[in-house]
């Protein structure tokens, strides 16, 4: 599954590899961007409402990115303003399709509402969240 970015990763920083996908609008709701950090890192910043609308292409956005790159993949979900049972879904579905890929993904300053239904749910140890002591620091912006 294909995405077509309004934008491109020309400008992004980092090491010269695979066309990353730019800033993707799911479902009028949820707005997808993919940029290498300064320290080298792969950050997909969410915003917007991860549900039943978007939660497929959201996944395969993701999922495309971490086919794209090597090592681990950070989702900045500081952003996400609403994530139901099939947002939740496609998180899960990311990070397996990480693992499968030898990679991970990590979650960036999830918000208060994600984090409680995450410890909820049992999905602490598929959904890891980003220390930053770990390989690094990222810059959030």
């Amino acid at each position: 599954m294909g995405h077509s970015a309004a934008g491109t990763a020309a400008s992004q920083a980092g090491p010269p590899g695979p066309q990353l996908p730019g800033t993707v609008r799911l479902a009028g709701m949820l707005t997808l961007s993919c940029f290498i950090s300064q320290a080298g890192q792969t950050v997909v910043t969410f915003a917007g409402e991860l549900d039943a609308a978007s939660a497929d292409q959201a996944y395969g956005y993701v999922r495309d990115v971490i086919d794209a790159r090597d090592g681990q993949v950070l989702l900045n979900v500081a952003g996400l303003s609403f994530c139901d049972a099939r947002g939740l879904g496609a998180l899960t579905r990311m990070s397996r399709h990480a693992g499968q890929a030898g990679s991970c993904v990590y979650l960036v300053a999830p918000p208060p509402p994600l984090r409680k239904i995450i410890r909820i749910t049992g999905l602490q140890d598929r959904l890891p969240v980003h220390r930053a002591g770990q390989a690094g620091h990222v810059q959030v912006a």
